[in-house]
């Protein structure tokens, strides 16, 4: 064999060696590949899972006492609609000798909340009086449908007692009532301007005008001067005439 021959094998030998060498390349770069899909199609369905359980519905509690009674409000603070709602009311302690539910009927039956919608109802007489301060727990069941994607929620929860709270009728009269001494104040001012008298809202006597607008425009148009005139009511000092 000649070195022309071997030549012409050692360079057959080096093609064979290279076509070797970008085919394992070719595979690795197809595994890789293959790998980075992979990936991106984990990493997109857990992002997506993410995303679906961030809009999952919240159900906040909030148990207080107003008139005599206590009240529970539930209200979904989450992203998505609750619903099939179902509340079961197992037992309420530290609430004085007051042991039983007494449930509205709010509280029987399934119950559909959309974000940011709430429900209140009363749940059972409170057990303060003066001898007795309270502060109840009370233990429910909880069982929803996510809106989201319609898996079923349930668990045990104990609400706790978030204390009074203000009685809304009566803010409302307290607020109609501040309205009325209001008008009545101006009412008063505009009597005493018209009648020339001075009484004060809590005066309730009915006096007889002494002037009237028609005859103070006409003597007002003519120029008329009137003499000093002791009118009754309240004098300077505020003492009754």
């Amino acid at each position: 064999m000649n070195t022309k021959k071997i030549d012409e094998i050692i360079k057959i030998l080096r093609t064979i060696a290279d076509t070797s060498t970008s085919n394992k390349i070719a595979l690795l770069s197809v595994l890789l590949s293959a790998i980075a899909v992979g990936s991106s199609i984990y990493f997109s369905y857990k992002t997506r899972k993410q995303y679906i359980e961030s809009l999952n519905p919240l159900l906040s509690f909030q148990l207080i006492d107003n008139c005599g009674l206590l009240f529970l409000t539930i209200k979904n603070t989450g992203q998505s609609e609750a619903t099939e709602i179902k509340i079961i009311f197992d037992e309420i302690s530290n609430n004085g000798e007051e042991t039983l539910f007494n449930i509205a009927k709010i509280f029987k039956s399934e119950l559909t909340l959309y974000p940011n919608e709430k429900v209140t109802g009363y749940i059972a007489k409170a057990g303060a009086n003066i001898s007795t301060e309270i502060a109840p727990t009370v233990k429910v069941r909880v069982s929803y449908v996510k809106g989201n994607n319609k898996k079923k929620a349930q668990y045990s929860r104990n609400i706790c007692y978030a204390g009074e709270t203000d009685n809304p009728i009566e803010d409302r009269l307290r607020e109609i009532g501040s309205k009325l001494k209001e008008i009545s104040a101006s009412n008063n001012r505009m009597a005493n301007y018209f009648s020339g008298n001075w009484l004060l809202t809590i005066d309730e006597l009915n006096l007889q005008p002494q002037r009237n607008l028609y005859q103070d425009i006409k003597d007002g148009v003519n120029n008329k001067e009137r003499p000093d005139e002791d009118l009754l009511g309240r004098d300077e000092d505020g003492r009754m005439k």
